[in-house]
């Protein structure tokens, strides 16, 4: 791992980040994978500060990495760092913070390094992940979003049900419902991800409202569709494909269903709406973003939302023409 000159920060699963690795070692590009969760039980950090300078180094089962030579930092899914779940209720949640705190302050030595090239800065990511800013800033570079609400007060859910005319959905604005070491002691073999998927909310739903009191929940008005767009942009370079989801009813209203892969081709996108795209990502500072779209049966774009660091491989595969992989590749390599 001494010759990586780019760093990979993601999990384990990360199949997206292995492919590209894959790539870009043939493109003359060696990477290091770091995974935070191994932290502190299966991988250590050093930063020493001397003579007013830091030295920086992570040690990994797999060799160190010396963040001196490191030039380029994909920063993809990380998990929190993990406490050994022998620890108390009170020791796991301090070791964690200490833990973070340490992580933090190494990435935000590399990213205080001009010459470090990140995609995506994740304090950039970090605050560009909140569905209701994202809401916000896409309103003020023109495009259109669904009605919603967000509350733990079951009468505002009801007020907009009917508002509605009892078409709504839930969405989630976080996504699976537990991530590895938010519950101390719990057993990496018993983690289930749990994804929420979108539908119509429904009377016996309704009957059910009562539980938003526990949490804080956003809920849409339901948007007719013709298809939907997932669009993937690296720096200027924007990729559309269209999403027949409405031609198969397992993905008519969420074609993440893991069941059934709806039909894909390259899609077009008005340039208005690509020139929101663009603005949105130089707004909150990123390299790279995908957006998600409803084009409604009337030919209206509705934005949904931009995920900051979303998946894209699976847009690759499903349309080779769209040449994610090359794009993302040529710009590593270019910086590295």
């Amino acid at each position: 791992m001494g010759n990586a000159t780019i760093l990979i920060v993601t999990a384990r699963w990360d199949t997206t980040a292995y492919a590209a690795a894959e790539v870009l070692r043939r493109n003359g590009r060696e990477s290091a994978f770091f995974y935070p969760e191994d932290v502190p039980q299966r991988a250590r950090l050093d930063s020493v500060f001397r003579r007013g300078k830091w030295s920086n180094r992570l040690h990994t089962e797999d060799g160190s990495i010396d963040l001196d030579g490191i030039k380029a930092v994909w920063w993809r899914k990380p998990f929190v760092a993990r406490p050994s779940p022998s620890l108390s209720r009170v020791e796991f949640p301090y070791a964690r913070r200490e833990s973070e705190a340490a992580l933090k302050g190494l990435w935000d030595l590399v990213l205080a390094d001009p010459d470090v090239y990140w995609m995506s800065d994740p304090n950039n990511i970090r605050n560009a992940n909140s569905k209701m800013i994202q809401m916000a800033r896409g309103a003020a570079h023109g495009l259109t979003s669904p009605r919603t609400v967000v509350t733990n007060d079951p009468e505002d859910v009801r007020a907009f049900y009917e508002e509605c005319s009892r078409r709504m959905v839930f969405k989630s604005m976080t996504g699976p419902f537990l991530l590895p070491g938010e519950v101390a002691n719990h057993a990496p073999d018993t983690f289930v991800p749990g994804m929420p998927l979108v539908r119509p909310f429904t009377d016996e739903d309704m009957a059910k409202v009562e539980s938003v009191r526990q949490s804080a929940c956003m809920f849409q008005e339901l948007v007719e569709k013709k298809h939907e767009l997932r669009v993937t942009v690296f720096e200027d370079q924007i990729f559309t494909c269209r999403i027949e989801s409405q031609q198969n009813e397992l993905t008519r209203y969420d074609w993440r269903r893991q069941d059934s892969q709806p039909r894909a081709t390259v899609g077009e996108l008005p340039p208005s709406v690509a020139d929101a795209c663009l603005a949105l990502l130089d707004e909150f500072d990123l390299r790279y973003g995908a957006f998600d779209f409803i084009v409604t049966p009337d030919d209206e774009h509705v934005f949904l939302e931009l995920n900051p660091n979303g998946q894209w491989l699976f847009v690759q595969e499903w349309v080779p023409q769209l040449r994610l992989m090359q794009t993302f590749v040529d710009i590593m390599v270019r910086n590295s």
